[in-house]
């Protein structure tokens, strides 16, 4: 990927360098560089004019010195089609003074010498296709017009101007042409030399401008643009496929992410799943070590103790023997005491120290039962604990017997279940008869269904027939009525009456041109006996001139209510909003008021620090002198301007514009740095400062820069070596070929810096 990503941005630099040089070119093709000035306009201000005839033809590149030296000026021909035209233009060129031009008339019958373009001899030219397009080998001449790719539209006009002149290897080979009996035509080699047909030689150094390859060469610049738009073309496709080739790859990154980051989580879970099932483990086998360490150690303490109390009964049967021993010992003394009367006082010592050895025995005696007792008391804990595991025993034995009474338990339902399914077989069997009675039944009633539901038939197709009849009766009578009804709408729309509101006497209007009508009402009989009948001519002639009234008057407008109701809407709208203007800029009139306020308190601050700053430093920067700056209105400090007032060494006291040009860069100078004092800036950009000084303030200037090189980077575009001399590094601008601009860098480093990294080059070296 970083070999695709590589590749990609190599292609993209090759081709923005070639698009530049691209642009370039067109550029300069475009303002018709290398043309004359009076070409140039020319090309531009006429509308007769069809192109140059560089723009009409094509030589390769080999061929290019060669060609534009043969055509010489004659490669600016400006062309048109009609002689009248190319007059039109040299009268313009005459009249706006824009120079002089060439001008060829296409339309003008050119002249041609064809035998001048046959050659025989010992140094006749070979095949001029194969010369054209492998190159001129030495000794080799080629017709120019071989060489040449031009528009139909010229090709006579071509043959004009060259048809007589033939391109060689060499002035050698052109001269031993001349000699060998051509001598009616002109020869130009592929370095620029010309021999003509009157034996004149014209060469000599061609600058770097004029070679076939430089952007002031016409037909060169033409096969430059076409082979960088070729390689552009080029380079696109590489482009593209580099960049195809780095999304594939991406892409297969993300899916090799994609698939690693997978793996990772499975393993991850896996791995989580392992340490559960490790530490599950682990805990089962911690507990099984301790619950077997606990049965041991009872074990344990239940043998001790079982030793224990066997060597403490074996201690007490020897003692009890030896107190028995000891008791007949002394009834054996005590009868001899009567005997050994005599004897009692020898024997008396005797005696207290068989006493005191019955007190130490029967203390040891005391002890070894007091021991024996606490054996006893360990013992009861340990059978307790005995106990208490018998009865776990015991309950793990009841769970399992009420397992095996449950299962015989189990076994007898399923026994009472059988039984039970027995009887329900049984009683299936008795509700199958039933149901083959009941099936009998159901066949009698069903035939007797069927021959009501005959009957119920055709009364239902009488009553179907009725239906219909009253169907028709309705759709007839819904017809009549909504005729009736569409009667009643259109007397309502057209009359404004409402037939429900006319009585059924007969009613008698008479019509009145001014003031209401003569309205008079009769009756039926009333009309019968008077022989009165209606005139319904007079009465539609009557509608008919009020109808015409009633649309002559006009549409009523029924939403005036609604009008006037939206308009009240909308003027308490706009009242509302009229206040809330009124609120909102008494509003900002006070914001205004008290930013005015605020900033005036703000400038008053600042101008006064400035003020002493530049006080100061006009000062230190003139050696001397006095400077100020004056409010011209200090009663409006805000729209007020700023007067400069300077006095250096010497001169009295008068406004800037009086001073000298390096005087008034010193002071604008003594104010810009008394602004950074108050507020530095990262970056400050001087564009020629120090060009009207001269040597002495340029070292003042230099000196005052330096102290503020710790609180800002300052860019200065310069001329003055001083000023140069201080940087630390220097960008210059320069051209090495003509339309095109390059910059060069230089780092600077200190006296001091040098020789600590002197210092430590040697250094490193020695070690």
């Amino acid at each position: 990927l970083q070999q695709a990503s590589t590749e990609q941005d190599k292609f993209l630099h090759q081709q923005s360098d070639k698009r530049s040089r691209l642009t370039v070119l067109e550029q300069l093709e475009g303002s018709h560089e290398g043309f004359d000035a009076g070409a140039v306009a020319a090309l531009r201000q006429s509308r007769s004019v069809i192109g140059s005839l560089a723009e009409r033809i094509r030589v390769p590149d080999q061929f290019v010195t060669a060609v534009e030296n043969a055509l010489g000026h004659h490669l600016q021909l400006i062309l048109t089609e009609q002689p009248s035209s190319a007059q039109e233009i040299l009268a313009d060129l005459t009249a706006n003074k824009s120079g002089r031009a060439s001008v060829a008339a296409l339309a003008i019958r050119q002249y041609q010498d064809e035998k001048q373009l046959a050659f025989v001899g010992e140094m006749s030219p070979g095949e001029k296709s194969a010369a054209a397009q492998n190159g001129l080998q030495s000794g080799q001449i080629v017709h120019a017009m071989s060489v040449i790719h031009a528009e139909p539209s010229v090709e006579p006009l071509l043959k004009s101007l060259l048809g007589r002149t033939f391109i060689a290897s060499d002035l050698g080979t052109a001269t031993a042409q001349i000699q060998n009996g051509h001598a009616g035509c002109d020869f130009v080699t592929l370095g620029g030399e010309l021999l003509s047909r009157h034996g004149i030689y014209t060469g000599g150094y061609l600058s770097k401008d004029s070679n076939g390859k430089a952007p002031s060469s016409i037909l060169g610049r033409k096969n430059q643009i076409s082979e960088l738009q070729a390689e552009l073309n080029e380079l696109q496709n590489l482009v593209a496929e580099a960049s195809r080739k780095r999304g594939e790859l991406l892409s297969e990154q993300t899916e090799l992410q994609a698939s690693l980051q997978q793996a990772q989580t499975e393993l991850r879970e896996q791995e989580v799943a392992i340490a559960t099932r490790e530490g599950e483990f682990k805990a089962l086998q911690n507990s099984n070590r301790l619950l077997h360490q606990k049965i041991e150690t009872v074990v344990f303490e239940v043998q001790s103790l079982a030793a224990q109390e066997q060597e403490g009964l074996q201690k007490r049967e020897a003692l009890t023997a030896k107190l028995n021993e000891l008791e007949a010992r002394e009834r054996a003394g005590q009868e001899q005491v009567a005997a050994l009367t005599t004897e009692l006082e020898n024997l008396r010592q005797a005696r207290d120290v068989a006493n005191a050895a019955l007190t130490e025995s029967k203390v040891a005696l005391a002890s070894d039962e007091q021991l024996a007792s606490s054996f006893r008391q360990q013992r009861t804990a340990l059978e307790q604990r005995i106990r208490e595991l018998t009865q776990v025993v015991e309950q793990r034995k009841g769970e399992c017997s009420s397992f095996v009474s449950r299962k015989e338990q189990a076994e007898s339902e399923i026994q009472e279940s059988r039984g039970q399914i027995e009887r329900l077989q049984h009683e299936r069997e008795q509700a199958s008869a039933q149901t083959a009675e009941l099936v009998g039944q159901k066949n009698s009633q069903e035939s007797e269904i069927s021959t009501r539901e005959e009957n119920l038939r055709g009364q239902r197709n009488r009553l179907t027939e009725l239906q219909n009849s009253r169907g028709a009766v309705e759709v007839e009578l819904a017809q009549k009525n909504m005729s009736v009804q569409n009667l009643r709408e259109k007397i309502q729309q057209k009359y404004h009456l409402n037939l429900d509101d006319i009585r059924s006497e007969c009613i008698t209007i008479t019509y009145a041109d001014e003031g209401p009508a003569k309205v008079e009402t009769l009756t039926p009989e009333e009309m019968a006996a008077s022989g009165a009948a209606t005139d319904w001519n007079s009465v539609q002639q009557q509608v008919e001139a009020l109808q015409t009234k009633l649309d002559e008057m006009g549409p009523v407008n029924l939403v005036a209510i609604e009008e006037y109701e939206e308009t009240e809407q909308r003027h308490q709208f706009l009242t509302t909003q009229h206040d809330d203007l009124v609120a909102a800029k008494i509003h900002l009139l006070e914001i205004i008021n008290r930013i005015n306020t605020q900033t005036r308190q703000m400038f008053v601050e600042t101008f006064e620090k400035i003020r002493d700053n530049f006080r100061l430093m006009f000062t230190e920067v003139f050696g001397g002198g006095k400077a100020d700056l004056i409010l011209s209105d200090e009663n409006d400090v805000l729209e007020s301007g700023i007067e400069i007032v300077a006095r250096p060494p010497g001169k009295q006291l008068q406004s800037i514009s009086l001073l000298s040009g390096g005087e008034q860069t010193m002071t604008a100078v003594s104010l810009l740095f008394s602004i950074y004092q108050v507020k530095p800036s990262p970056f400050c950009v001087l564009d020629e400062l120090d060009a009207p000084l001269d040597e002495s303030n340029v070292v003042r200037f230099v000196g005052i820069l330096q102290r503020f090189l710790a609180h800002s980077q300052f860019i200065i575009i310069t001329h003055n070596k001083r000023t140069i001399g201080m940087a630390d590094v220097l960008y210059g601008v320069t051209m090495q070929e003509h339309g095109i601009s390059k910059i060069v860098s230089v780092k600077f480093h200190k006296a001091e810096e040098a020789t600590a990294l002197t210092g430590n080059l040697e250094s490193a070296v020695a070690n």
